[in-house]
C-alpha cells in the first residue's frame, strides 16, 4: 500500500504553477506591442529626455514588493512615465553624447524572441542552434576585418568585457615572473575599460605606458618604439600594445599597419580597440584608413555602438582562436555532460560567463532582414553628418574646431563673437552650454578635453538623424552661447 505521505505529496505537485490566465499574455503582449509601437514610430518628436535626483526618484519608485500582482496597464504606465520617462533616450535623433546605441526594429523584434526562446548559450549540447548562430556572426565580423581563418572570438555584455578577455588571453603565455614584469602599451587617448581591465587582472599602475598621440590624436609609432627600447634597457618585459580604431573622444584611428610592424618586430601581441569604429570596414574608405586591422592578435567590437543594436551586444575576436579554449576552458563534474566534440564549441570555455544568453540572434536576425548594404548606408549616413557639422560651425562665425570629422565625430568650441575670455571661463562656458542644451530637452551633446581645453562633440550613430537636426542642434548652442558670455 503506497504511504499516504506519498500521495500527499504528489498530489500537491500535480499541477503546475500557472501565473496568469489562459488569454493574459495575449492581451498583455498586444497592449505593450502597441506601446512599442507608438514610441518607435514617434521618438524624433519627443524631447530627447529628463532625469531627477535620487531622492526624487526614491519618492516615485521605492515601494515594497507586493504580495498580490498588479494590473498589467498601470504596471506599463508606471515604466513609461517613471522609468522612460526619467532617461535619456540613446534612440533619440538628437542623442550625440558618447557613443550609444540606435537599434533598428528588426533587432529589437529579435531581441523579444531571444528572451521567450531563453535559450542558453553557454554549451553546444544545450543549444547548438543558438551556438551556430553565434558561429556565423563572429565569421562575418571576421570577413569584414579580413581576419584568416583560424579566428574565433565570442559576443559579450560589452567592450569593457571583450577588451578584459583579451588581456587575459594574451597574458596566458606569460610566466609569473613574466606577468610581474611585463608593460601594456597604450595611447594617451585610450578607452578608460583598458585601465580597468589591466587592474582586474592584477597590473600595476607602474605597467602602464600611456603614450603621447599627434596633432590628429593618434599613437605616435616613434614614442612606442622609444618606450619599449628603454623598458627593455630596464630589464622590463614589453608584452601588449593596445591601438584604438576610432576613439571615444574624436574617432580617430592610429597608424595600425605601422603600429604592427612594430608589434611583430617585438614580438608583441597587438590588441586593436575597435568597439566605436570597426563598421567603417563596410567602406571603402573605411578599408584604406583601417589597413592593418587585420595583422591584430585580438580585436573588440561593439556591435551595441555603430551596428544599430540593442544593448548589450560586445564582441571579441582573437587571431589565434584556439588560444580562447586554452585560456578558459574548465572541467567541473557537474559540466561532464556537455563537453563538446571536437567539431563543436562551448561558448562559455571562451570567455568569462558560464550562463550566457542568446545575443547573436539580433545581429543575426537583422542583418539578414536588412542586408548588409543597408548598414553601408548607415555608416557612410553618419560620416556624411559628421563631415556637414563641421562644415556648418566653421561657417557661423562663433565657434573653433578642435578635431575636424573623423569617422562620424568632430568637436568643436563656441567662442564668443565680440568679446574676449580668459581659458578658463571659455571652458566653464561649453559646460554650461552643454547643459542648458541638455534641460531643454532638444539634444544630448557631451563635453571633453583635448589639449587641455574643454570642447562640445558631436557623435553620429543614429539612423534617426538628419542635417536638419544637426542645423537646430548648432542653432541653439549659438544662440545658449551668445546669451551666456555675458554672464561667463
Amino acid at each position: 500500500m503506497p504511504d499516504p505521505s506519498f500521495e500527499h505529496l504528489r498530489s500537491a505537485c500535480a499541477t503546475p504553477i500557472v501565473p496568469h490566465a489562459p488569454d493574459w499574455p495575449r492581451e498583455v503582449s498586444l497592449e505593450a506591442l502597441e506601446a512599442i509601437l507608438c514610441d518607435y514610430e514617434h521618438l524624433d518628436k519627443t524631447p530627447i529626455g529628463r532625469t531627477k535626483s535620487r531622492p526624487e526618484m526614491e519618492c516615485l519608485l521605492h515601494e515594497p514588493p507586493p504580495e498580490d500582482g498588479r494590473d498589467f496597464s498601470h504596471i506599463l504606465g508606471e515604466f513609461q512615465s517613471k522609468v522612460v520617462g526619467n532617461s535619456f533616450r540613446p534612440s533619440h535623433p538628437r542623442f550625440w553624447a558618447f557613443i550609444a546605441s540606435a537599434p533598428t526594429f528588426a533587432s529589437i523584434l529579435a531581441e523579444f524572441l531571444a528572451a521567450n526562446a531563453n535559450l542558453f548559450a553557454g554549451v553546444w549540447k544545450e543549444a547548438a542552434g543558438a551556438a551556430e548562430v553565434e558561429l556565423v556572426v563572429l565569421d562575418w565580423f571576421r570577413h569584414f576585418l579580413s581576419l584568416p581563418t583560424g579566428t574565433l572570438g565570442l559576443l559579450t555584455g560589452g567592450g569593457s568585457e571583450a577588451t578584459l578577455t583579451a588581456l587575459t588571453v594574451a597574458r596566458e603565455s606569460l610566466s609569473f615572473d613574466g606577468r610581474s614584469r611585463c608593460v601594456l602599451y597604450v595611447s594617451e587617448h585610450r578607452h578608460w575599460s583598458v585601465d580597468r581591465g589591466a587592474k582586474i587582472i592584477g597590473l600595476r599602475p607602474d605597467q602602464i605606458r600611456s603614450l603621447p598621440c599627434d596633432a590628429d590624436y593618434r599613437m605616435r609609432v616613434d614614442g612606442l618604439e622609444h618606450a619599449i627600447t628603454a623598458d627593455l634597457a630596464r630589464g622590463l618585459l614589453p608584452w601588449l600594445v593596445l591601438a584604438n580604431a576610432g576613439t571615444t573622444n574624436t574617432g580617430s584611428v592610429d597608424p595600425l599597419a605601422d603600429i604592427a610592424a612594430v608589434c611583430a618586430r617585438h614580438r608583441l601581441w597587438l590588441h586593436v580597440d575597435a568597439a566605436y569604429g570597426w563598421p567603417m570596414v563596410l567602406l571603402e574608405e573605411g578599408k584604406r584608413l583601417f589597413a592593418g586591422v587585420e595583422q591584430a592578435d585580438s580585436i573588440t567590437l561593439d556591435p551595441h555602438k555603430w551596428f544599430a543594436q540593442p544593448f548589450e551586444a560586445g564582441c571579441l575576436l582573437v587571431r589565434r582562436g584556439e588560444l580562447l579554449a586554452k585560456t578558459f576552458t574548465m572541467r567541473p563534474e557537474y559540466m561532464q555532460d556537455v563537453i563538446p566534440r571536437e567539431d563543436e564549441i562551448n561558448f562559455c570555455d571562451q570567455g568569462i560567463a558560464l550562463t550566457r544568453r542568446f545575443r547573436a540572434l539580433k545581429i543575426w536576425m537583422s542583418v539578414k532582414l536588412l542586408g548588409v548594404g543597408w548598414y553601408r548606408r548607415l555608416i557612410a549616413h553618419n560620416c556624411a553628418l559628421a563631415r556637414y557639422a563641421e562644415a556648418l560651425v566653421r561657417t557661423a562665425g562663433c565657434f573653433e574646431v578642435t578635431s575636424a570629422a573623423k569617422l562620424s565625430i568632430v568637436c568643436f568650441r563656441y567662442v564668443p563673437r565680440d568679446c574676449a575670455i580668459g581659458d578658463a571661463e571659455l571652458d566653464t562656458l561649453q559646460q554650461a552650454i552643454a547643459a542648458e542644451l541638455l534641460a531643454s530637452g532638444l539634444a544630448f551633446v557631451s563635453t571633453t578635453r583635448l589639449h587641455g581645453q574643454t570642447t562640445l562633440r558631436f557623435c553620429f550613430v543614429n539612423w534617426r538623424t538628419t542635417a536638419a537636426d544637426v542645423d537646430e542642434v548648432v542653432a541653439a548652442i549659438a544662440s545658449i552661447g551668445d546669451r551666456m558670455t555675458c554672464i561667463v
